[in-house]
């Protein structure tokens, strides 16, 4: 479950630095502030990967984040 979580952290930080790059005319830069503190939150808690609980909703939250961040690239990209 540890290793999930990592992996899953690992790979949305790469997925919201991909979109931050994309996005140059700042359509986006809501949701992007919003989504790098939630995802910097995230990164930083060491307490949460003690609790099975709290690890469950930041990989809910992450599957979530990682869901859209994959939905704005593909939108940006695509308008390229």
């Amino acid at each position: 479950m540890n290793q999930h979580f990592n992996q899953l952290l690992q790979t949305t930080g790469d997925l919201l630095q991909r979109v931050r790059q994309y996005d140059r005319a700042s359509m986006n830069r809501e949701e992007i502030i919003h989504m790098d503190d939630t995802y910097r939150l995230l990164a930083r808690t060491q307490w949460m990967r003690d609790s099975d609980l709290l690890r469950e909703r930041a990989i809910v939250k992450l599957q979530q984040m990682k869901s859209r961040l994959i939905t704005l690239l593909e939108n940006l990209l695509y308008t390229a």
